[in-house]
C-alpha cells in the first residue's frame, strides 16, 4: 500500500520530498500499467472502481485520477462516463507501426513465411545489451529467441531482450504466424513511443551458418532495434540477423 496523507500531494521539490523519488500516481500508473501488459486486465476489460484502487494503494482520488489519467493518454485505457475505465483494445495488424516485420515483407512479397520459438531463457545481460537497456553488465533479463523461415527455409533469426514477464508473454502467442512487434503491440497491448533501429552486415559464423542453413561468410543483415515507453525509458532490445539474400527489412519515415 503507498501512503498519500495529502490528496494534493507535496510537489517533488517541497521539504522533505526525497529527490528522484516516484511521485505517488507515478507509482500507481506504474504498477497499473505492469499489470495490463502482464495481462492482469486483458483488452477491453474493466480496471477496479476508483474507490477499489483508492483502497488498494492506500492513496487519495485525485492521485488514481492522474494515474488514470497518464495510461489514457499512452494510450493503455479508455474511460467511459458513467461506466469506468477500460483497457484500451490495441490496433490490429502493423499497417500503423513504422516498422514492418520481417514475416509480414516476406507475405507482401508472395512468400509463405512462417517463425518458430526457439528457446526462451533467462540470460545475463551482455555489455551491448546493458548499454542500450541502460542497465547493469550481468542483469538477468529475459530472451525470447525466434527463427523465421521463408519457403520452409531459415532465412533470419532474431533474439528479444526485455523483462522475463515480457518475454514470457509473448512465448505464449501465436509466433508462427505473427512478428515479436506485431504481439507487442496487439495482443499485449504494449504501445512503444519510439524505436531506434541501426542496420549493419557482416558476414555469417559457422554457429549462425549452421542455425541460417548458409554456408560460412555468408552475407548477412544485421538488424538491432531498441524501443522506448513514453516516457523515454528503452523497454526491450532486438537484435536479428538475416540472409541478405532473402530477408526484406522496411521502415516507413513519417514527416
Amino acid at each position: 500500500m503507498l501512503r498519500d496523507p495529502d490528496p494534493l500531494q507535496a510537489p517533488p521539490d517541497a521539504p522533505g520530498a526525497r529527490a528522484g523519488a516516484p511521485r505517488l500516481f507515478e507509482q500507481v500508473r506504474d504498477a497499473l500499467r505492469r499489470e495490463i501488459l502482464r495481462g492482469v486486465w486483458p483488452a477491453e476489460s474493466r480496471l477496479p472502481s476508483e474507490s477499489e484502487l483508492i483502497e488498494r494503494f492506500g492513496v487519495s482520488r485525485i492521485t488514481v485520477r492522474q494515474a488514470i489519467a497518464e495510461l489514457q493518454a499512452h494510450g493503455l485505457v479508455q474511460t467511459i462516463n458513467g461506466k469506468g475505465s477500460f483497457v484500451a483494445r490495441p490496433d490490429r495488424g502493423v499497417s500503423q507501426s513504422p516498422l514492418v516485420g520481417v514475416l509480414e515483407a516476406m507475405r507482401k512479397r508472395g512468400f509463405d513465411a512462417r517463425g518458430e520459438l526457439v528457446s526462451c531463457k533467462p540470460r545475463p545481460a551482455p555489455a551491448w545489451v546493458a548499454a542500450e537497456l541502460k542497465i547493469e553488465t550481468g542483469t538477468v533479463l529475459g530472451t525470447l529467441t525466434v527463427r523465421r523461415r521463408c519457403e520452409g527455409v531459415p532465412f533470419a533469426i532474431g533474439t528479444t531482450w526485455g523483462p522475463q514477464s515480457l518475454c514470457e508473454a509473448i512465448a505464449r502467442c501465436d509466433l508462427v504466424e505473427h512478428d515479436v512487434a506485431a504481439i507487442i503491440a496487439g495482443p499485449l497491448g504494449m504501445r512503444t513511443a519510439r524505436t531506434r533501429v541501426r542496420v549493419s552486415a557482416e558476414t555469417a559464423q559457422p554457429r549462425m551458418a549452421r542455425s541460417l542453413q548458409c554456408e560460412p561468410g555468408t552475407a548477412l543483415l544485421v538488424v538491432h532495434t531498441t524501443s522506448f515507453d513514453f516516457e523515454g525509458h528503452p523497454t526491450s532490445c532486438a537484435i536479428t540477423h538475416g540472409r541478405a539474400d532473402r530477408m526484406d527489412y522496411r521502415v516507413t519515415l513519417r514527416g
